[in-house]
């Protein structure tokens, strides 16, 4: 019997509006009810993933920034980080601001950018739990985007270099999918940090070691739960890990071959509510 159900977000528990459907709600929350534990694995800021968790009404500790971060689902205070050293994050920055490509720097619900721009302004608002009968403004989600805050610091390898602040999690994001591609390539040989790519003109940066597959250990390990007893749920190459270490890592119909090709299972598209078909059909619940 499983124990532990862990979903990624974008792309799996959202849909294609980065909505939590209907059916996804009621499903997961069937689960819930019937005293199966559900987390929320996912690369989003951890007051994103809390806001989430809260909607759905998850009491299992929560994954934030790709495994950096375990955090309590009732306070969203965090419960484990693994910040990126100092001097990894000021070569990495050093680096991508070189080669003319954008960064920023995660923190614990702060994002960290060189300048304001139309992008990285909107980032807390896109970390909203969406309502569909509300326009995504800032207004109408104020009591949300005031969680998360974007900070321009100036050069980020300057600012990484003097501040005592912790990072966990670098996103490297080009216009052009070549150059993603060559900086990817680039980077994939240093020592201490972890890559996994998010989309075709984007990739993350960990610590080394660090992912969604190793914080689920840490939490399974406190909660006595054995990885044969746990499905995962994911879509992309951030959730490659996790995927293939749970006892039934189930891919999204809707998510990239490297996911696909390490599943058990796939199952309907984010557009088709996959999560509720899967919890119907690897769950045994009591109605």
């Amino acid at each position: 019997m499983y124990k532990l159900l862990a979903l990624d977000m974008d792309g799996t528990l959202l849909d294609p509006q980065k909505m939590v459907t209907l059916p996804v709600q009621e499903a997961v929350q069937q689960l819930v009810y019937n005293q199966i534990h559900v987390t929320l694995a996912s690369g989003r800021f951890p007051a994103s993933v809390w806001l989430h968790g809260k909607y759905l009404g998850l009491k299992f500790p929560l994954i934030a920034l790709n495994g950096a971060v375990i955090l309590d689902p009732v306070t969203g205070e965090k419960l484990f980080g693994y910040p990126i050293s100092r001097e990894i994050a000021c070569k990495i920055a050093t680096f991508v601001e070189a080669k003319g490509s954008y960064i920023h720097y995660y923190g614990y619900n702060v994002l960290y950018v060189n300048e304001l721009t139309e992008m990285n302004r909107a980032w807390p608002l896109a970390n909203v739990v969406m309502d569909p009968s509300k326009e995504l403004t800032e207004d109408n989600y104020r009591g949300q985007v005031h969680l998360i805050q974007v900070s321009p610091v100036g050069p980020l390898s300057h600012f990484l270099a003097s501040t005592e602040e912790e990072v966990y999690k670098a996103t490297v994001i080009d216009d052009d999918p070549a150059v993603i591609d060559r900086l990817y390539k680039e980077m994939s040989g240093w020592e201490g940090i972890t890559l996994s790519r998010t989309g075709r003109r984007r990739f993350d940066i960990n610590l080394a070691d660090i992912n969604k597959k190793t914080a689920l250990m840490k939490v399974c390990s406190e909660y006595n739960i054995a990885s044969k007893q746990v499905v995962t749920i994911g879509d992309y190459d951030n959730d490659i890990e996790m995927l293939d270490w749970a006892g039934l890592g189930i891919a999204m119909g809707n998510g990239n071959d490297n996911a696909k090709g390490v599943a058990n299972v796939i199952t309907d598209s984010n557009a088709d509510h996959g999560v509720a078909t899967a919890i119907r059909q690897y769950f045994e619940l009591n109605r």
